[in-house]
């Protein structure tokens, strides 16, 4: 009989170990749908559908996760808008969220405050004074203009860029910080439409009308004025707050700002009994491309924008490796980099991948998938590690991703991370799947056919000492 081979003539051996060893541990979850574990199911959800953050988790997922455990210490290494910490905390739990991205940083930060500080008679009344400054005739200073980078430039109609700057220019005379950070949030939110951009995937999408050379005539439709948006935004903020306060008053969560492949190592040893997080997948999306223009408006200028794409979790073809960086970190702790390094650097499946696409280099769209998994099977093997350290026995992890699939080879990032896992003191007790995966892309659907790839939510359990 002639062994199995993949699309491109290679083996797949080694990723035909990992599920015989890991398939009895794959089964559907009809409870875990696409809504569950997307932004969908916050379209609705006071506070959490302020911000359209879709690498997100709804709340109905994060509350039946922690009701099913009872944990009493949460971390979400990958918090986005803080889903999980919001959700742990309201539920009286000690809830820590680390987020590299400013965007989701200033959002659950903003959510957290209008639960446990800011009222709606403060909130209201800031809100008019900046509704009458925007819609005032007096034009503001030139210092207070949108920051633009070059992502960003002719994003906004003229009137609407004047209108940005008068609320720019109030929000920095603004003492009150409570008030100013949901202000600042509720401007931050409706840059996209006010503009000529629409996120779609991992693309900004431009309307002809900015006048910017584009390759396809888009027309997103009628395009909100800065002081139409900001008003139905406030209204709905305040419409929220009285709940919010019920549903997350529970305690402040712990917002630490920065990169979990940094920070993770200065937290102890077993502080948490659960982790409920969905790191970035290895599918080429670029997150500062998406957030442009929030990023923007948070004052990222064109070095800031390389620099924390860089620093984020490598998952764009534009990251260079981290190593030299990783043993720097990590100078005073070798043992947990080097076993990490040992994980990644004898893990099967990835160096058949690996050879296949190198093998093929010449006939990849861009030759820089390579580099792509690389890092970021490095850096998830450190991520993993340290979750094997920070998680105490009998604690469990949850966690959300995809598997990706590049020129017809796919890769099982499910198998891969539970692999690490039991590498790093854990069981890997289930492996949910999505009732419905995704399908690979029409490129590669024309040269390989239809291939369905997996969406999958991990349960590992630390294993006792």
């Amino acid at each position: 009989m002639e062994p199995a081979m993949s699309p491109n003539g290679g083996s797949v051996q080694e990723r035909q170990s990992l599920q015989e060893r890991f398939g009895s541990r794959l089964a559907v979850n009809p409870h875990f749908t696409r809504k569950a574990v997307s932004y969908q199911g916050n379209r609705s959800v006071p506070g959490l559908r302020w911000m359209k953050y879709k690498e997100g988790f709804s709340r109905t997922f994060v509350e039946r996760l922690i009701d099913d455990r009872q944990p009493t210490d949460i971390l979400d290494p990958f918090a986005g808008i803080g889903t999980t910490p919001l959700v742990a905390a309201g539920m009286g739990k000690s809830a820590t969220g680390i987020e590299i991205m400013p965007v989701g940083v200033l959002a659950g930060n903003g959510i957290a405050q209008a639960a446990n500080g800011v009222s709606k008679a403060m909130l209201e009344a800031a809100g008019s004074e900046l509704i009458g400054r925007v819609t005032s005739e007096e034009p503001a200073p030139a210092e207070f203009a949108f920051p633009h980078v070059s992502i960003t430039e002719a994003a906004f109609p003229e009137p609407t860029e004047a209108a940005i700057a008068k609320a720019r220019q109030w929000l920095a005379n603004t003492d009150d910080d409570p008030t100013r950070t949901l202000l600042n949030l509720a401007c931050m939110t409706i840059l996209e439409s006010v503009s000529y951009t629409r996120k779609d995937g991992q693309y900004l999408r431009w309307d002809y009308r900015s006048g910017r050379t584009l390759r396809a005539r888009v027309n997103k439709g009628p395009i909100q004025s800065f002081q139409g948006a900001l008003g139905s935004r406030l209204f709905e903020m305040v419409q929220d707050i009285d709940i919010l306060k019920q549903e997350y008053g529970g305690g402040y969560p712990e917002f630490i700002t920065g990169s979990s492949l940094e920070l993770l190592r200065d937290l102890p040893d077993g502080r948490f009994d659960m982790v409920i997080t969905s790191p970035p997948y290895a599918n080429r999306y670029d997150y500062t491309r998406t957030y442009a223009l929030e990023l923007a408006w948070l004052d990222l200028d064109q070095k800031g924008f390389a620099s924390l794409r860089q620093r984020m979790l490598s998952a764009t073809v534009e990251n260079k490796t981290k190593l030299e960086w990783l043993r720097r970190v990590y100078c005073d702790n070798q043992t947990l980099l080097n076993e990490s390094l040992g994980m990644y650097r004898n893990q099967g499946a990835i160096r058949e991948v690996l050879a296949i696409l190198t093998e093929r280099i010449d006939e990849l769209g861009n030759r820089h998938v390579i580099r792509l998994i690389e890092g970021y099977f490095l850096e998830m093997a450190v991520i993993v590690a340290e979750l094997g350290r920070v998680t105490r026995p009998g604690g469990t992890v949850i966690m959300v991703n995809d598997n990706v699939q590049y020129h017809g080879e796919e890769v099982p990032v499910d198998l891969i991370l539970s692999d690490f896992a039991e590498q790093s003191g854990f069981v890997c007790e289930k492996i949910w799947m999505l009732p419905r995966g995704k399908g690979n892309s029409s490129q590669q659907m024309r040269r390989f056919g239809r291939r369905e790839i997996r969406k999958c939510v991990y349960k590992w359990v630390r294993a006792s000492d």
